[in-house]
C-alpha cells in the first residue's frame, strides 16, 4: 500500500474494535467515512484486510491509506457579499451543499470557501464546514457566513450563542396567513438515522423559535418573512408545517405542491465583525423561482412589498 498510515496498538488501545481504534487515529473522518474507508479493503490488520468489527490486540499493525483533504472548487457559482480580515459572508444558490459530509465530495460551498478563502480550512473544528458557522439545508437559498481564523470563529460562534446574529428568511407557504405569530415548538430527530425532525412535548429536544409575519397573500399561497433565534436543523421548515402552512415544495413535511425547488431563502444576515467592531447588515434579493411562482402582474406588487 503506497502512501499509507500505519500504527501499532498499544496496551491501552487493544481490545477495541478497528472501526474504534481508527477514529482515535483518523480524528476528522467521520465514523461512516471510516467504516466506508475499511469496507473498501483498503485497511488491513496485520498485512489482511480488516473487518469494521474486528478487536485489535497489543502489538498488532494497522495500515490505512492517507486520506485527501477537502479539494478547493472555484466554479461554484456562489456569490461573495462581503469580506473583511475575519469573515466572509456568501449567498449560496439552491441546489449546492452547504457543507462536505465526506472529504471526496467537491461540489459545496466548503470547497469554494477553500478555493477563495484557503485560511478557513483551519478557522473552526471541523475541516469539512471550512469554518462555516451555519448551513443552510441544499434545496434553500441565501446567506451563509464564514470564519478566516480560530479567533473570529469563536467570537461569531459566541454571537450565536448570545443570539446578536440576527437571520431572516422568505418563505412561500400554502395557505392563507392573515396575521404575525411566534412558534415555539421544541424539536427532535426522528426517522431513519434522525433525518426528519419533528415537535416533541415541552422539555424534550431542543428548543427552537420561529417568528413570522406575512408579507403578502395570494390565491392558495402567502409570502412570509420570518425571523429564528434558534438554529435547529429544519426549523422553519417543520414548524410552518406544524402550524398548517408548509412552504411550498416541501414534501418531506407535508407541502402538495409539485414545485422545482424548496421555496425557503435565507435573505438578512446582521453580526458583528470581529475584525472592526462594526454591526453588518447583508441581503440577498429574493430569487426569480419565487417570482416564477406567481401569475401576472403579481410581481410588481411583491417587488413593492420587498
Amino acid at each position: 500500500m503506497t502512501d499509507a498510515l500505519r500504527w501499532v496498538v498499544t496496551a491501552n488501545e487493544a481490545a477495541l474494535r478497528l472501526d474504534a481504534f481508527l477514529a482515535l487515529h483518523l480524528a476528522p473522518l467521520s465514523r461512516r467515512e471510516i467504516v466506508e474507508l475499511i469496507a473498501s479493503g483498503q485497511v488491513c490488520l496485520n498485512g489482511r484486510p480488516g473487518k469494521k468489527g474486528v478487536r485489535v490486540a497489543e502489538g498488532d499493525t494497522v495500515t490505512a491509506p492517507v486520506v485527501s483533504p477537502l479539494t478547493p472548487n472555484a466554479t461554484i457559482p456562489v456569490r461573495v457579499v462581503y469580506t473583511d480580515d475575519a469573515l466572509v459572508i456568501l449567498d449560496k444558490p439552491v441546489g449546492v451543499p452547504s457543507v462536505a459530509l465526506r472529504y471526496v465530495e467537491t461540489h459545496t460551498v466548503a470547497n469554494f470557501l477553500l478555493a477563495y478563502f484557503p485560511e478557513t480550512a483551519t478557522a473552526g473544528p471541523r475541516p469539512l464546514e471550512s469554518g462555516l458557522l451555519q448551513r443552510l439545508d441544499t434545496d434553500t437559498s441565501g446567506l451563509l457566513l464564514a470564519a478566516r481564523s480560530p479567533y473570529a470563529y469563536a467570537a461569531l460562534r459566541e454571537q450565536f450563542r448570545v443570539c446578536t446574529v440576527e437571520k431572516y428568511y422568505l418563505a412561500m407557504v400554502e395557505g392563507q396567513v392573515q396575521s404575525k405569530g411566534t412558534v415555539i415548538f421544541p424539536l427532535a430527530p426522528s426517522g431513519p438515522r434522525g433525518r426528519h425532525m419533528r415537535v416533541v412535548p415541552a422539555g424534550q429536544g431542543q428548543e427552537a423559535e420561529t417568528a413570522y409575519a406575512p408579507v403578502t397573500s395570494f390565491p392558495g399561497h402567502t409570502l412570509l418573512r420570518l425571523k429564528i433565534t434558534t438554529g435547529v436543523r429544519h426549523q422553519i421548515r417543520v414548524h410552518l408545517a406544524a402550524v398548517g402552512h408548509p412552504i411550498v415544495g416541501d414534501t418531506r413535511y407535508g407541502s402538495s405542491a409539485k414545485a422545482p425547488r424548496l421555496y425557503l431563502h435565507a435573505e438578512t444576515l446582521i453580526c458583528t465583525s470581529p475584525a472592526t467592531g462594526q454591526r453588518l447588515t447583508c441581503t440577498s434579493s429574493m430569487p426569480r423561482e419565487f417570482f416564477d411562482l406567481l401569475e401576472g402582474g403579481t410581481c410588481g406588487k411583491i417587488r413593492s412589498l420587498l
